[in-house]
């Protein structure tokens, strides 16, 4: 679908971690894209383009948990986007403790107030600041041609995966995932009498620093 958009504008949010940055890099190749990358600290990112060769991006502030950043990111893209028109944005909120990663169920038996902790704060980020980012960005998308919205999730969400294949860890990162693609199931329903398309995507195993440990790699 991309490539049959001849003139395409992408908003990526989350664009430092090293799949995002990755869609950064291939999208920007196209010097009719106009590319969007909503980061938390702008230099660094800037400078790796930088140094990289890669110039025909913007990056932009963005912090999926402060709606008031998200508006002013919107506001900023509307600005920079010919005619205000976004025709894709690409979501990919995350956070989590990693001391609870490997972490089962019953381990927080005798730790009660790390999944209180870990899920309030993954919540702001995974779950309401999705709302929040497509809540912000919709009136872009409604004025854009392809109108997608994508949001990445994880095949851990997947309840028969996870017990098919044993997959009693990254508790709290599943669970808002599941909560996640129900929210994006919410706002297909709303918004395809608008001819908007929202989709959640799993984009499997990839290889980045943490997809080097063992128990990632032995899902493959």
């Amino acid at each position: 679908m991309l490539a049959m958009i001849k003139s395409l504008s992408v908003v990526k949010s989350k664009a430092d971690r090293p799949f995002q940055f990755a869609w950064l890099q291939y999208l920007s190749r196209d010097s009719k894209n106009t590319v969007i990358g909503l980061v938390r600290t702008p230099p660094p990112v800037e400078e790796r383009l930088a140094k990289e060769g890669i110039s025909n991006f913007h990056i932009l502030h963005g912090d999926m948990s402060d709606y008031q950043s998200l508006t002013a990111a919107a506001s900023l893209a509307s600005s920079i986007l010919p005619d205000g028109a976004l025709d894709i944005i690409i979501i990919n909120g995350y956070t989590a403790m990693n001391e609870t990663l490997l972490t089962p169920p019953s381990g927080f038996a005798s730790q009660p107030h790390l999944p209180n902790k870990d899920m309030h704060a993954s919540l702001d980020v995974n779950v309401i600041g999705v709302v929040n980012s497509i809540n912000t960005f919709l009136p872009l998308i409604l004025r854009g041609q392809a109108k997608k919205i994508v949001v990445i999730s994880t095949g851990g969400a997947d309840p028969d995966m996870a017990v098919a294949m044993d997959i009693p860890f990254q508790f709290t990162m599943c669970v808002m995932k599941a909560a996640l693609n129900m929210v994006v199931t919410k706002f297909a329903a709303e918004l395809k009498s608008r001819d908007v398309k929202v989709l959640a995507l799993s984009p499997g195993i990839v290889a980045t620093a943490e997809a080097t440990r063992k128990w990632l790699i032995d899902l493959t």
